[in-house]
């Protein structure tokens, strides 16, 4: 069995608002597919973010039909998840992924977590998966996972296919610890995290393919490293131990994306051999450029870096580090660069509710890109797991202290009831005592008129 594993795609993504780097992503993902039939897989696997939105624009979902249709015409399977930049956290809502069901995608969702398929079963092999879980949700991911390794016992090849970030990878931005993921399957098939990466864990591999391009300036560092691509994973020639090999295919990206720190003595120099560099490369890069160490003015060098890298990058990005200005800077190890989220997580250590921290979490990262009604749904699940039980006891402590109320109440009613008969009773006995009284007053004519004052007064 010999499969295709491949992830973040991000379809549709325009770059710093660049039609040319939209182009970047459909060219290399054109090239996986010719590579793909060339590989003559059994099937693909995609490991979401298929698209850059869960709303592709027409000429992203052109792109993907055409190279579908090609991998459905060389009678391959495709397999795919929702990541968390195509789905849509919305009752009822369906991924992009859903258009293309009668094209040959067969999506992995919360309602068909299992592909069934004659030529899985024919060679003893599982496949399930989840589409993206937000950290809010971990609780419902760790048993949906735990359900799935579960349902694939018995079969000789398991295969887990995710859209997470997990712990020992990535520091800030996970949704999962590496101790909450089930140790039973032979291959998991992660996305969410741009960098490649091979792993042995569980019964065999947990691999990240990458993303195809360069979402994120930092990620050419481990393309430099790593190269970008897919993966081919083999068990042909270990049946018998159910093992699987992994091996890169790389794509050459169309465009690079260079970092230069140049010393401001140097500058005119190290110019000419950066331009020289440059002019002999196919397509116009884009250049990050740091000018530092010197006492200069920052809009004349500007104007000089402008006028040289202008015409011959597709971007250049300055930034200045003259000895009058003084910058804080922060590295984050692994590559990880100090993203407001980065930002967030740092300063939510300190808040000792880790439930209303995943939260924040989520809420930026849906807000931040205009998902307002993600946002919504996002708070409303958690408000409803996080709240409920407390928002029930609430209700029953309400109603039991209304009861008591309303029985305080009856009681006093029955109170005052019984006062008030013998408050009457009492009066009616006083005022007979009283007439009594006046007569008696009236029959003694030799009786002190002080006296009969205080009778007055009393009645």
């Amino acid at each position: 069995m010999k499969f295709a594993h491949l992830s973040d795609t991000h379809l549709g993504y325009r770059q710093y608002g660049l039609i040319e780097r939209e182009d970047d992503f459909y060219n290399v993902f054109n090239e996986i597919v010719d590579k793909i039939i060339d590989e003559r897989v059994d099937f693909v696997i995609h490991s979401g973010d298929l698209f850059e939105i869960a709303k592709p624009s027409p000429n992203a979902l052109l792109i993907f039909q055409e190279g579908l249709m090609k991998i459905k015409e060389s009678g391959i399977p495709f397999f795919a998840i929702a990541g968390n930049h195509d789905t849509i956290l919305r009752q009822n809502a369906l991924p992009p992924q859903i258009l293309f069901k009668k094209l040959g995608l067969t999506l992995i969702s919360p309602n068909n977590p299992i592909v069934n398929s004659s030529f899985l079963r024919e060679n003893d092999i599982f496949i399930g998966g989840t589409p993206y879980i937000s950290k809010s949700q971990t609780p419902l991911l760790k048993s949906l996972l735990n359900d799935l390794s579960k349902k694939s016992e018995g079969f000789s090849k398991r295969i887990l296919v995710a859209h997470q970030g997990i712990d020992k990878y990535i520091p800030f931005d996970y949704e999962l610890e590496i101790s909450d993921i089930p140790t039973s399957f032979n291959y998991y098939a992660m996305g969410h995290v741009h960098n490649r990466i091979i792993d042995d864990f569980g019964q065999g591999k947990l691999v990240y393919p990458g993303s195809t391009e360069i979402w994120r300036s930092n990620e050419a560092i481990d393309y430099k490293k790593n190269g970008k691509g897919f993966y081919i994973v083999d068990t042909s020639e270990n049946d018998a131990e159910n093992r699987f090999d992994v091996d890169p295919i790389n794509i050459e990206l169309p465009r690079e994306f260079i970092s230069k720190n140049i010393e401001y003595g140097k500058l005119d120099s190290e110019l000419n051999s950066l331009g020289s560099y440059i002019s002999s490369l196919n397509n116009k890069p884009i250049l990050n450029i740091t000018i530092e160490k010197g006492n200069f003015n920052t809009s004349d060098v500007y104007k000089k870096l402008n006028n040289i890298l202008s015409k011959i990058t597709l971007m250049f990005r300055p930034t200045f580090r003259n000895e009058e200005l003084i910058i804080e800077e922060r590295y984050i190890k692994d590559n990880t660069s100090l993203e407001p989220k980065d930002l967030l997580v740092e300063s939510l250590k300190s808040f000792d509710n880790e439930d209303i921290s995943n939260l924040a979490v989520d809420l930026l990262g849906s807000l931040s890109k205009d998902k307002f009604e993600d946002s919504q749904k996002i708070a409303d699940l958690f408000y409803e797991e996080y709240f409920g039980q407390y928002e029930t006891e609430f209700k029953k402590i309400m109603k039991q202290e209304s009861k008591n109320k309303k029985d305080d109440k009856n009681k006093l009613n029955s109170k005052n009831k019984s006062h008030s008969k013998n408050k009457s009773n009492n009066e009616n006995k006083s005022n007979h005592k009283n007439i009594n009284n006046n007569n008696s007053n009236e029959n003694i004519k030799d009786s002190d008129e002080k006296f009969k004052q205080t009778t007055i007064d009393f009645k």
